[in-house]
């Protein structure tokens, strides 16, 4: 897929699919899909909290027709990511968790930043990074998804990270 496909899929405005306007960030060891639309192309946000050695959270935006390709993804807990060589911002550099993980032509999903770097949209204060909803309201907007505070979030049990 070409950048600037990739780019425009992001920037598409879109709206979520559900039929209650509740949103239920899933338990530990569990993991939820959200279906999304825009004007013309489907959507999944992805909520994943499943992890056996370690607790997770993961947001993801994938578009329907290319799925394997994460579009956008949040780590929030996890190794720290050894982004591969090239000619990008962070190249070769060692990425901490937080972290934003934005598409790229040539290297796919294998890119992550940092969560002060300007491209991300991200930016989460120590004490919004305990809060699941405010991490995923953040996603939501940074994945240009319309009305997120319309919709109602179920409150998330202890974060045991």
């Amino acid at each position: 897929m070409r950048q600037s496909e990739i780019n425009d899929l992001i920037n598409q405005f879109k709206r979520l699919i559900i039929d209650n306007n509740m949103i239920t960030i899933p338990k530990s060891n569990e993991y939820i899909k959200l279906d999304a639309k825009s004007s013309t192309k489907y959507f999944y946000v992805d909520i994943n909290r499943k992890g056996n050695r370690i607790k997770r959270f993961t947001l993801q935006l994938r578009n329907q027709e290319k799925k394997e390709l994460p579009l956008l993804r949040f780590d929030l807990v996890g190794p720290p990511h050894p982004n591969p060589p090239g000619d990008f911002p962070f190249a070769e550099k060692v990425i901490p968790c937080p972290h934003l993980h934005i598409a790229h032509e040539e290297y796919g999903d294998k890119i992550a930043y940092p969560l002060t770097y300007e491209l991300v949209q991200m930016r989460l204060t120590p004490e919004e990074l305990s809060d699941f909803v405010k991490i995923l309201k953040s996603f939501l907007k940074r994945c240009n998804i319309e009305g997120i505070e319309s919709y109602n979030y179920s409150y998330q049990e202890e974060m045991g990270f």
